[in-house]
């Protein structure tokens, strides 16, 4: 596919910021498919929520550790390429949910048989579902790691309802065009513009 080198160029110049990483590897006998990840290192700055969310009416700057954005490639022939890039429940926003110095306080959980957990009276409850959350680390990306709105088209991500959440971890579900993310990666080593690999992104079964 041929993608618009102004875009390509403005991907080069989101992961060559500091605060971004990026991790491609291939299929093997233990991780079955192709995958991609772009990592932002958040680094403990304050991501808030609003209060209006499906799970929480509490408003607070969530000391956010990193977010992580991953997808597989999957083989499938009624696609046009052959394959498809999945992210769903694939991607993390890793937060400090201890409650201290003001952040988000996860508490304990309420016994249930429901899938998904349910907070206790004390907890601040779930950041899953609060919209302003997903648009304020979206900002946050767009000031202090050159991330373009215009990317968004190729790397894009909301709450996943599969997982909602774990504590500390937020699940997304992520859609990321890593062939076009490849080709910024391969388009930096041509310009000799250093793209930083992360060694550590948790590579899931």
């Amino acid at each position: 596919m041929q993608y618009n080198k102004t875009l390509i160029e403005k991907a080069v110049k989101f992961l060559n910021n500091k605060n971004v990483e990026v991790e491609h590897w291939g299929a093997d006998d233990v991780q079955h498919s192709e995958s991609f990840a772009i990592c932002v290192d958040v680094h403990n700055n304050r991501i808030w929520t609003d209060g209006d969310g499906l799970w929480s009416t509490v408003k607070k700057g969530v000391k956010v550790r990193y977010a992580n954005f991953l997808v597989h490639k999957e083989i499938d022939d009624s696609e046009a390429l052959g394959y498809y890039w999945s992210g769903g429940l694939a991607g993390n926003i890793n937060y400090d949910g201890s409650g201290k110095d003001g952040t988000w306080y996860d508490g304990g959980d309420v016994e249930t048989q429901l899938i998904n957990k349910i907070k206790d009276k004390e907890s601040d409850g779930m950041i899953y579902g609060n919209g302003a959350f997903i648009k304020n680390l979206q900002t946050y990306m767009i000031e202090s790691c050159d991330f373009d709105k215009e990317l968004l088209q190729y790397l894009d991500f909301d709450y996943s309802e599969q997982g909602m959440q774990d504590d500390e971890n937020v699940n997304l579900d992520v859609d990321l065009d890593a062939d076009f993310w490849l080709e910024a990666v391969n388009y930096a080593k041509e310009q000799g513009i250093e793209i930083q690999h992360r060694t550590d992104v948790e590579k899931a079964a």
